[in-house]
C-alpha cells in the first residue's frame, strides 16, 4: 500500500511540473510576441547606408522564442539584429527538462518499479495459486532472462542504449536475489549449487559489460561479486581457503576486463581494498599461498600490460601494501617469516628491473625500482637491529637518488626522501643518540652518536650532489630538502656532543654547566639561523618552510642571549670581553647585520644595538662582581653613556637614523638611571664622575650634530 503511494505521488508531481513548465514556456512567448513585433518589423525595414552591405533575407521567417529573454527585456536592445541575422535556436530549460527525466531518471525508476511490481503480482496471485519455493524461483529466473532478452534487443537501437542497461542490470539483480532466496530462505540449493550458480551469473555479468562497454553492468557485476563471499561465509561454514580463493577469482576476472578496457583500469585499485577488507573481515585464517597468489597475479598483469596503454601505477603500490598487510595479519608476531617473504619479492622486482631497463622509455614508466626500495624496507622492519637499519637505509636512499636522477624518476626521488627519514627516526631511540644516560661513561666523539650520524649525513649530502646535476624542476626540489636535512643534521650533532661534553665536565664541580650550554647554544642557533636563511635566498623549493625554520632559530638565539646571559657561571673564569659569552653576543649580533643585509628590514639594525647593549651591561655587571668594586653601580651608567654616545656619534657622522634614534633613546634611558637611581645611592665623587660624563657625553654630541648640520 505505501509503494503505491508513494508511485502515484510521483507520477503526479511529474504531470504538475510538466503542467507548470508548459504555462510558463505560453506566457514567455507572448511577452516576447508583445514586446518584439515592432522591433522586427523595423529592424526589417530599416534603410541601409551607402557604406552598408544590403542585409541578407532569412529563408524563413524568423520565429519569436528564437530571441533570448535578456535580449527582449533590454531596453536599448543592442544586440537584437545579431539574434535575428543569426537565427540562432537554443536549447529551452523545458528540452533540457524533459531530456534529464525521459533520458536518465525515469528508466531507473522503472526498473526499480518493475521488482516491486513483481513483488507485488506474486503477493496478490498468491491467495488463488500455489505458489512452491520452486515455482517461486522458476520465475524469478524467468523474469530474468525475459528482461534480458528484451534489454540486448534495445541496446541495438543507438538511443535506447542508456535505457537497456538499466534494465540488462535490473535482470541480473533479479537472478541474483533468486539464486541468494532460493538457499537461504528456501533451502533449495546447497552450498555447491549456489557457488557455481553465483559464478556462472557473474561470468555473463563480466561478459556483458565487456561486451556493451557499459560502466553501469560492471559495477553491477562487482557488487554482485562480493556479495557472494559474504553471503557463502554467512550462510555455509566455508573454509577460508575456499572464500580467498574466490576473491583471487574476482581480481582474475577485474584484470581481463581492464586488459581489455583501459579506461576502467581503477577497477583495479578499488577490487585490491575491497579484497584486503573482505579477507580480514571473512577469513579466520588467511593461508599465505593465497596472499602471495593474488600478488603474483598483479605482478603478472603488469608485466603483460607495461608496453601497452595501461598507466595505472597505483595499484602496484595498493599490491605491495595489501600483500603486506595481509601477511602482518596471517603471520603476527612472526616478523623474520615476513621480512623474508618481503626480501624474496625484492629479488624479484630487481630482476624484472634489470631486464626492462634495456628499453629506456619502458623503464621510465616502471615503478619496480621503488618496489625494491618500499620491499626491502619492510624487511628491515621486520629484521636488524636499529644500528643496520639506519645503515641500510642511508646506502638505500643513496641507490635511489642515484637512479632517479639517471632515469629522471621522480617517484624513485620521494621515495629516497621517505627512505632516508626511516633512517633517521631509526636512531631516535638508540641510547646515546639523544641523550646519554651515563655521562660517567661517556666517551666524546667517538662513539654510538657519531657512528649512527654520520650514515645519516654522508647521504643526504650525497643524495644533494647527484640530484643537484638534474634540471627536472621536481626532481631538484628533492635535492633541495637533502641539503636542509644535512646542514640540519650536522647542527643537531654538533649541539648534542658539546652539550654532553660540557656536561660530564663540570659533574662534581661547584657550577652551573647550564650557562655554557646556553651561550653555545645561542651560537649554534644564530649559525643555524643564518645558513638556513641563505638556503631560503637560493632555493628553488622548500622557501615557504625554510623562512620560519630560519626565524624559530634566531627566535630561540635571541632568548637564550637575553635571559640566560646575565651572569657569567664560574665567575671565577671571567675575563672581560674576552669570554664565552662575548663569542655568543657577537654570533647574535653578526646574524641580525646579515639578516638586516639580506631582507632589507630596518629591525634587525634595532636588534643588533640591543644586544650590544645587553652585552654591555651584563659585562660591567660580572665585572663589578668579580673584582668586589664599592658602590659600582655607578660603572652601569657610566657604561650606558659611553655606549649610546658611540652609537648617536656613529649615526651623526654616517647619517644613519637607526644609530641616532638608539642612541637618543639610550642616552635618555641614562639620564633617568643617573637623576633616579645613581645619585641617591652612590657617594659624592662617584655622582661627580657620572654627571660629569654625563655633560660631556652630551656637549660631544651637540657639537658634531650641529657642525653636521651647518655642512
Amino acid at each position: 500500500m505505501v509503494t503505491a503511494i508513494a508511485i502515484i505521488l510521483i507520477i503526479i508531481w511529474l504531470i504538475i511540473i510538466h503542467v507548470k513548465l508548459s504555462e510558463v514556456s505560453e506566457s514567455i512567448r507572448e511577452i516576447k510576441s508583445s514586446f518584439l513585433k515592432d522591433k522586427i518589423y523595423e529592424h526589417r525595414t530599416e534603410p541601409k547606408s551607402d557604406n552598408q552591405k544590403p542585409a541578407k533575407k532569412p529563408e524563413e521567417p524568423l520565429s519569436i522564442s528564437d530571441i533570448p529573454d535578456e535580449v527582449i527585456f533590454n531596453k536599448k536592445a543592442d544586440k537584437l539584429p545579431q539574434y535575428i541575422e543569426n537565427n540562432q535556436k537554443e536549447e529551452t530549460p523545458l528540452k533540457d527538462f524533459e531530456n534529464m527525466f525521459l533520458g536518465n531518471i525515469f528508466n531507473k525508476i522503472g526498473s526499480i518499479a518493475l521488482l516491486i511490481g513483481l513483488m507485488i503480482l506474486i503477493k496478490l496471485v498468491s491467495p488463488y495459486f500455489v505458489f512452491t519455493p520452486q515455482l517461486k524461483i522458476t520465475l524469478g529466473y524467468l523474469a530474468g532472462i525475459v528482461m534480458m532478452i528484451g534489454a540486448l534487443k534495445l541496446h541495438q537501437k543507438e538511443n535506447m542504449k542508456n535505457y537497456s542497461e538499466v534494465l540488462l542490470g535490473t535482470c541480473f539483480g533479479a537472478m541474483f536475489i533468486s539464486t541468494y532466496c532460493a538457499s537461504a530462505i528456501f533451502e533449495l540449493f546447497g552450498f555447491a549449487a549456489t557457488a557455481i550458480i553465483a559464478t556462472v551469473l557473474l561470468l555473463a555479468a563480466f561478459y556483458l559489460a565487456d561486451k556493451l562497454k557499459t560502466i553501469s553492468m560492471l559495477v553491477i557485476s562487482l557488487i554482485a561479486a562480493y556479495l557472494n563471499p559474504i553471503f557463502l561465509n554467512s550462510e555455509f561454514d566455508v573454509p577460508s581457503n575456499f572464500l580467498f580463493g574466490y576473491l583471487i577469482f574476482i581480481n582474475l576476472l577485474s584484470l581481463v576486463y581492464t586488459y581489455r578496457n583501459n579506461s576502467r583500469s581503477i577497477t583495479n585499485t578499488v577490487n585490491l581494498c575491497i579484497t584486503f577488507f573482505a579477507a580480514l573481515t571473512l577469513c579466520y585464517e588467511i593461508p599465505y599461498a593465497g596472499i602471495v597468489t593474488l600478488w603474483a597475479v598483479y605482478i603478472v598483469y603488469d608485466l603483460i600490460t607495461a608496453s601497452g596503454e595501461n598507466k595505472n601505477k597505483v595499484v602496484n603500490y595498493i599490491n605491495l601494501a595489501v600483500l603486506t598487510g595481509l601477511l602482518l595479519d596471517s603471520s603476527w608476531g612472526e616478523y623474520r617469516f615476513i621480512g623474508y617473504t618481503q626480501l624474496g619479492c625484492a629479488v624479484i622486482y630487481a630482476i624484472i628491473s634489470y631486464f626492462k631497463k634495456a628499453n629506456p622509455e619502458m623503464f621510465k614508466n616502471y615503478l619496480h625500482m621503488s618496489l625494491i626500495a618500499a620491499f626491502l624496507f619492510v624487511y628491515f622492519i621486520c629484521n636488524g637491529s636499529p644500528t643496520i637499519k639506519c645503515l641500510v637505509w642511508s646506502i638505500e636512499a643513496i641507490i635511489l637518488t642515484y637512479f632517479a636522477c639517471k632515469y629522471k624518476l621522480k617517484m624513485l626521488a620521494g621515495w629516497s626522501c621517505g627512505i632516508w627519514a626511516a633512517a633517521y627516526c631509526s636512531i631516535l631511540t638508540i641510547d646515546g643518540v639523544l641523550a646519554v644516560k651515563s655521562l660517567a661513561n661517556y666517551v666524546p666523539i667517538w662513539n654510538i652518536r657519531l657512528a649512527m650520524f654520520l650514515p645519516i649525513i654522508i647521504s643526504s649530502a650525497a643524495s644533494f650532489w647527484l640530484l643537484n646535476k638534474t634540471e627536472d624542476e621536481k626532481i631538484f626540489s628533492v635535492g633541495e630538502f637533502f641539503r636542509f636535512a644535512c646542514i640540519s643534521s650536522v647542527y643537531l650533532y654538533i649541539g648534542l656532543e658539546l652539550n654532553n661534553i660540557i656536561t660530564q665536565r663540570f659533574i662534581g664541580v661547584n657550577t652551573n654547566a647550564g650557562f655554557i650550554n646556553n651561550m653555545i647554544n645561542a651560537i649554534l642557533f644564530s649559525a643555524y639561523a643564518i645558513n638556513i636563511k641563505r638556503l631560503h635566498m637560493i632555493a628553488k623549493s622548500m622557501t615557504v618552510f625554510l623562512l620560519p625554520i630560519s626565524a624559530i632559530a634566531g627566535i630561540c638565539a635571541l632568548i637564550l642571549l637575553i635571559f640566560t646571559g646575565t651572569h657569567y657561571k664560574p665567575i671565577d673564569a671571567f675575563i672581560p670581553v674576552i669570554n664565552l659569552r662575548f663569542i655568543a653576543f657577537l654570533s647574535g649580533i653578526a646574524a641580525s647585520i646579515l639578516y638586516r643585509k639580506w631582507t632589507d628590514n630596518k629591525v634587525f639594525n634595532y636588534i643588533a644595538i640591543i644586544l650590544g647593549f645587553i652585552f654591555l651591561h651584563y659585562e660591567t655587571v660580572d665585572m663589578i662582581t668579580k673584582y668586589a668594586i664599592t658602590d659600582g653601580s655607578y660603572l652601569i651608567s657610566v657604561s650606558w653613556i659611553l655606549y649610546s654616545g658611540i652609537i648617536t656619534t656613529i649615526g651623526i657622522l654616517k647619517n644613519k637614523d637607526f644609530f641616532k634614534i638608539s642612541g637618543i633613546g639610550l642616552c635618555i634611558l641614562s639620564i633617568l638611571r643617573i637623576f633616579i637611581f645613581d645619585l641617591s645611592k652612590v657617594d659624592i665623587l662617584y655622582k661627580f664622575i657620572a654627571i660629569l660624563t654625563l655633560g660631556l657625553i652630551l656637549m660631544i654630541l651637540s657639537y658634531l650634530y650641529n657642525k653636521k648640520s651647518a655642512k
